[in-house]
C-alpha cells in the first residue's frame, strides 16, 4: 500500500514538474516573439503560495550565489517601491517582462508606454479578478470593467462636484483644527510629543469622509471620550452602551464599527463570512460583527435619505451635498436624464470602496507630508511664507474655498502635496492586463512590440516618479555621505523631498493673480475628470510620468476630494505652528535647549537618520502604501520658537566634511557590485553590463 502511495506521489510530482517545464517553454517562446526585453524567473509573483510564504524562503535563498537568486527581487510583491527605478536600470530598460511557468508580467516606468496603456482602456483592461475581495458589500466602480464599470462610473461621478468640495473644505478645516488642538493643548503652547500621528491622521480623514461623504458628523473626541472609545475597542463588555454613542438597535457605535471594520480589513478579504462568524478568536468575531453593524448603519442612512426626499423635506444646503445624498437622489430620479440608477447594494458597495481607499490615501498623504516637512525645515519655512501671503493672517474660521484654495493649489502647499505623492504614491503599481483580449501592439522604446494576451501589467508609479528622464534633477544634497535611498538614483536628488522642483521659479511660490485659478473641471462622457493633477503654475511632467491618482478612464474618482482635504489640513497645521522631530531618545528636552547649533545639528541628524530609515524599510502595502512598522514622534511648536535652525542639515555637513563625500549604502541592503550587476551603468547602451544582459547573463534578455 505504501509503495503505491509513494509511486502515486512520485507520478504526481513528475507530472507537475513536466507541466511546469512545458508552460515555461511556452511562455518563453511568447516572450521572445514580443520584442520586449525579459527576465526569466521561476515563480509568477501572483501565485498565492508564493505571496503567502515568500518571506519564509527569502532569508535562506539570499545566502545562495547571486547567479542563482537574481530573480528574487523581480518576484517581491513590493519590488517597485523597494528598489524604485534601480531595478529598471539594472535591466537596462524602462519596460520589461518577467517570464515564469505561471505567467508573463510586464512592468514599465516608461511614460510613453504608460500613457498608451491608460488611454487604451479596452485594449488593456483592469484585471478585475484580483479585486473580488472588495465586493464584500456589493459590486462597485473599482471591481468592475466593461459596460458594468461604465454604469457605475456614470452613477458615482456626479456626486464629486465643486459643491461637495466646499463641504470637504469646511469639514476638513473643522476636523484639522480640533486635531491640532489635541496636539498643542487648549492653551496652544505646543511643544508636546505627538506619538500617534498616523492614528490621528487616519482619524481626521475618516471623520472628513464620514461628514462630506455620508452626511454623518463625527466630532473629534475629547480625552475622556477617546479613552472610552479605546476601551470599547479593546473590551466593549467593560462599558455600558449609554457611555458611548451607540444607536438604538445596534451593538456597536458607528465610530467603533467603522474603525473595527477597517482595522481588520484583511480578515474581511481573506476569510469566508461563516468562518469569521464562528471563529474561536474574538477579534475575528468582532470583525464580522463590525461588518454587519456598519452595513446596517449605511442601509439606515440610505433609507432615511430616501424618506426625506420622498417627503420633500430635503434641503438645498450643505447638509445635502454629501456624496451619499447625491447617490440616493440619482436612484430616485424619474426624469430619465440623470446618471444610471444604482441598486441599494451597489450604493453600499461603492460607499465602502470610497471610504476604504479614500480615507487611507488622504491620511497617508497628510502623515508623510508632516514627516517630510520635519526632515526639511527649509521647505517648511517656504510653505509658511506662502501661507502668510495667501491668508494675510486670517484665522481658519475666515478662510474661503473659492478665494483661498487656488492659492494653496498653485503655490508651495500644492508643490508639497505633489512632491509627497511623487515619493509616496498611494498605489506603487497600478494593475492593468491583457486578460480576455488578444495580443496588443505597443510602442516600447520607439519600437513596435507585442504585449501577449493574458499578460499581467504593472504601471510602476514609484519608479516612473523617479525616472530621471522626466524630472528636473539636482545633485544629492543629504548629509552623511549617502543619498536618500541606498541603491536608487545615486547620482541625483530624485529620492529626496524637494517640493521646490515643482515651482516654475526654483524656490519661489507663485501668489500673483494668475496663480489663483483652479484647473477647469473637464468631464468626459464617463464622468472622468480630465483636468490636470496639479496647478498650471507648477511643473508639468510628461504625460504618463506622474500618476498618483492613476490616469485615463480609470483615474481616481475622488482625486479633487483628496486634494482639497490634504491642502486644507496642511494649511491649518502650519499657519501658526512648525513641526520638529522629537529628539528625546537622544537627548532630554532641557539639555537640547541649552545646546549650541552644532550640538543641536548632531542630535537632530541622529533622529533624522532613524526617520529616513523607517520611510524606506518600514513601508509596506496592504491597501495603500503606508508605514507598517515603527512610528515617528514629532512636536508642534509655535512659529518663532523652533529649537532647530532652518539649515540644520547644512550645519551638520559643515561640521562633518569627512562623512560627506562619496556614496554609502545603509546596512541590510543587497547592493549590486560593479562585477555583478552594476545598476548605475546599465542604462547606457554599449556598457559591459548591458552587453552581459543582452548576452543572456543573469537570466535577462
Amino acid at each position: 500500500m505504501l509503495l503505491y502511495l509513494a509511486l502515486g506521489f512520485l507520478a504526481l510530482f513528475a507530472y507537475f514538474g513536466l507541466n511546469q517545464i512545458f508552460l515555461f517553454r511556452k511562455n518563453l517562446k511568447i516572450a521572445k516573439a514580443s520584442g520586449i526585453h525579459y527576465v526569466i524567473v521561476p515563480v509568477f509573483f501572483l501565485e498565492r503560495f508564493w505571496l503567502v510564504t515568500h518571506r519564509l524562503w527569502i532569508k535562506g535563498l539570499r545566502k545562495l550565489p547571486d547567479r542563482w537568486t537574481y530573480w528574487i527581487d523581480f518576484c517581491l510583491p513590493d519590488f517597485s517601491f523597494d528598489y524604485r527605478h534601480e531595478i529598471f536600470a539594472r535591466v537596462g530598460h524602462d519596460t520589461f517582462l518577467t517570464v515564469a511557468p505561471g505567467g508573463i508580467s510586464l512592468y514599465t516606468a516608461e511614460a510613453e508606454v504608460i500613457s498608451q496603456i491608460t488611454t487604451r482602456r479596452n485594449d488593456f483592461p483592469k484585471p478585475t479578478h484580483i479585486y473580488k475581495s472588495v465586493d464584500i458589500y456589493g459590486k462597485n466602480v473599482v471591481s468592475t470593467e466593461g459596460h458594468i464599470w461604465r454604469h457605475h462610473r456614470k452613477a458615482t461621478s456626479p456626486p464629486f462636484t465643486e459643491k461637495n468640495n466646499h463641504l470637504v473644505w469646511t469639514e476638513t478645516i473643522d476636523q484639522a483644527t480640533n486635531m491640532l488642538t489635541s496636539w498643542v493643548g487648549e492653551d496652544g503652547k505646543g511643544d508636546k510629543t505627538v506619538t500617534r500621528i498616523m492614528d490621528d491622521t487616519m482619524r481626521v480623514s475618516l471623520n472628513v469622509i464620514s461628514g462630506a461623504g455620508f452626511g454623518r458628523k463625527i466630532p473629534w473626541p475629547t480625552a475622556e471620550s477617546k479613552a472610552k472609545e479605546d476601551l470599547e475597542y479593546i473590551d466593549p463588555s467593560k462599558i455600558k452602551n449609554e457611555d458611548v454613542d451607540i444607536d438604538a438597535g445596534h451593538s456597536m457605535s458607528y465610530t467603533y464599527a467603522i474603525h473595527c471594520l477597517l482595522d481588520n480589513i484583511l480578515f474581511q478579504f481573506l476569510l469566508p463570512r461563516w468562518v469569521l462568524e464562528r471563529a474561536p478568536i474574538k477579534r475575528m468575531r468582532k470583525a464580522h460583527e463590525a461588518y454587519i453593524e456598519w452595513g446596517n448603519y449605511m442601509r439606515e442612512m440610505v433609507s432615511t435619505k430616501k424618506e426625506d426626499l420622498e417627503s420633500g423635506e430635503e434641503k438645498q444646503d450643505k447638509s445635502q451635498m454629501d456624496i451619499l445624498s447625491q447617490l440616493v437622489k440619482g436612484q430616485m430620479s424619474t426624469d430619465g436624464k440623470g446618471p444610471p440608477k444604482l441598486t441599494d447594494t451597489e450604493v453600499l458597495g461603492n460607499m465602502f470602496v470610497i471610504i476604504l481607499a479614500g480615507h487611507e490615501t488622504a491620511a497617508n498623504s497628510i502623515h508623510f507630508a508632516i514627516l517630510y516637512l520635519a526632515l526639511y525645515p527649509h521647505s517648511q519655512r517656504l510653505l509658511q511664507k506662502d501661507l502668510d501671503h495667501i491668508f494675510q493672517g486670517r484665522p481658519p474660521s475666515e478662510w474661503d474655498y473659492d478665494r483661498d484654495l487656488p492659492g494653496l493649489f498653485g503655490g508651495m502647499p500644492g508643490a508639497i502635496l505633489a512632491e509627497e505623492l511623487r515619493l509616496m504614491p498611494p498605489v506603487i503599481g497600478i494593475p492593468k492586463s491583457t486578460v480576455g483580449v488578444s495580443d496588443q501592439k505597443l510602442i516600447v522604446e520607439g519600437r513596435e512590440c507585442i504585449v501577449p494576451a493574458n499578460t499581467y501589467i504593472s504601471l510602476s508609479t514609484a519608479a516612473a516618479h523617479r525616472n530621471p528622464r522626466y524630472w528636473p534633477v539636482h545633485k544629492p544634497s543629504l548629509p552623511g555621505g549617502h543619498t536618500a535611498h541606498p541603491v536608487s538614483n545615486l547620482a541625483n536628488d530624485l529620492e529626496e523631498f524637494r517640493p521646490e522642483r515643482w515651482l516654475l521659479k526654483d524656490g519661489e511660490a507663485h501668489n500673483d493673480d494668475a496663480s489663483r485659478e483652479m484647473p477647469t473641471e473637464a468631464m468626459n462622457e464617463y464622468g472622468v475628470n480630465e483636468a490636470s493633477d496639479t496647478s498650471d503654475r507648477l511643473y508639468k511632467p510628461p504625460k504618463g510620468a506622474y500618476l498618483p491618482f492613476s490616469d485615463g478612464y480609470r483615474s481616481c474618482l475622488g482625486r479633487r476630494f483628496a486634494q482639497v482635504e490634504v491642502l486644507a489640513v496642511i494649511a491649518v497645521l502650519f499657519q501658526n505652528y512648525s513641526v520638529e522631530l522629537d529628539v528625546n531618545k537622544y537627548a532630554p528636552e532641557e539639555k537640547v535647549i541649552k545646546m549650541d547649533e552644532d550640538a543641536k545639528a548632531d542630535v537632530w541628524q541622529k533622529a533624522a537618520e532613524e526617520v529616513r530609515d523607517l520611510m524606506i524599510n518600514g513601508m509596506g502595502v496592504i491597501i495603500t502604501l503606508q508605514m507598517r512598522s515603527g512610528t515617528v514622534n514629532v512636536r508642534f511648536v509655535r512659529r518663532g520658537e523652533e529649537k532647530f535652525p532652518d539649515n540644520v542639515d547644512e550645519i551638520w555637513k559643515r561640521n562633518h566634511p569627512e562623512l560627506c563625500t562619496g556614496t554609502k549604502g545603509r546596512p541590510g541592503w543587497r547592493i549590486w557590485k560593479a562585477n555583478d550587476e552594476p545598476h548605475t551603468k546599465m542604462a547606457s547602451s554599449g556598457s559591459p553590463a548591458v552587453e552581459q544582459v543582452q548576452a543572456g547573463k543573469f537570466g535577462l534578455k
